[in-house]
């Protein structure tokens, strides 16, 4: 998906800060879906529950998909300023039954080996709402692309 990137990690991260870069990102972590709004400081990512593997439950790897600044809005249907600072059950911003879908979908793909699969689904689903957004065209989209 242009302007969009897609990652995944395997260690604990609870010690190693994420820096402020701008960007919006739709997380898949210990079965749940969260989007994670622009930072304006350092943000210390949560500690696997107690019992549970560094890498989630069941050793299942974080995914996400890391927005460019500027594309975040156009797929969460939300001005970036109400996510800034938040990580936000994507159930919050989407309809309810597509995100249950979407999870479902996720949760089938399996982990560990599932990660490119949850990776593909959440690509697909977020270039959904950029078309239903019509943000294919005009300033988003370019900025995006930049």
């Amino acid at each position: 998906m242009a302007g969009a990137v897609l990652w995944t990690r395997r260690t604990p991260s609870s010690t190693r800060p994420v820096l402020p870069d701008g960007c919006t990102d739709l997380i898949w972590s210990r079965g749940r879906l969260l989007v994670a709004g622009p930072d304006t400081g350092p943000h210390f990512p949560d500690a696997p529950p107690p019992g549970t593997s560094p890498e989630g439950r069941g050793g299942a790897p974080i995914v996400g998909l890391r927005f460019a600044p500027g594309q975040g809005p156009s797929v969460f249907g939300v001005p970036a300023h109400e996510l800034r600072d938040r990580r936000v059950p994507l159930a919050d911003l989407w309809p309810a039954h597509r995100v249950r879908e979407l999870t479902e979908r996720m949760a089938a793909a399996g982990a560990p080996d599932g990660a490119a699969e949850v990776g593909r689904l959440l690509e697909e689903s977020a270039a959904a709402r950029l078309r239903e957004a019509g943000a294919g065209t005009g300033r988003t989209a370019a900025v995006a692309a930049a």
